[in-house]
């Protein structure tokens, strides 16, 4: 007999305690990894450095304006005049057909936001009106808003 067949023949007379080795060595060694595993990947890990965000340098506001009429001065009023087209009380504007608005724009149909609802009062539709408009950061929008003729 080779030395192979005496490892076979060993192994039935063996007691039951060392049959059920291989089985208790392949939990064992179960546990042990992922034990390991479960350390490995419960340790604290090392972020990258996040690089500083630059300071922001403030820039300055030009609102460029129509060809022909400089950059509009934010909170300069700019009186002007023109007719009531339409009146949207529910989102605060008024459409106007006006007259040029000096060192603003030239004559046009538009629509300006009101801040204060109250400056709609007893504004109707076909109305001429005085205005004064106002521009900042945000856009364009009315402060004033007196009917001197009433609707045709």
């Amino acid at each position: 007999m080779n030395r192979y067949h005496s490892v076979i023949m060993r192994i039935p007379d063996m007691p039951d305690r060392a049959k059920m080795l291989p089985k208790v060595s392949f939990a064992f060694w179960l546990i042990v990894l992922l034990s390991a595993a479960l350390a490995f990947s419960c340790r604290s890990q090392s972020q990258p450095e996040k690089p500083a965000a630059p300071t922001p340098v403030p820039q300055p506001v030009s609102i460029i304006g129509p060809p022909g009429f400089p950059a509009a001065v934010l909170g300069k009023p700019y009186p002007g005049t023109g007719i009531v087209t339409t009146v949207n009380r529910n989102e605060r504007w008024v459409a106007i057909e006006h007259e040029e608005i000096k060192d603003l724009m030239p004559a046009m149909a538009m629509e300006f936001w009101v801040r204060n609802p109250s400056v709609m009062n007893g504004i109707r539709v076909g109305d001429k009106v005085e205005f004064v408009v106002v521009e900042d950061s945000k856009g364009q929008y009315i402060t004033e808003l007196k009917r001197v003729a009433k609707s045709r």
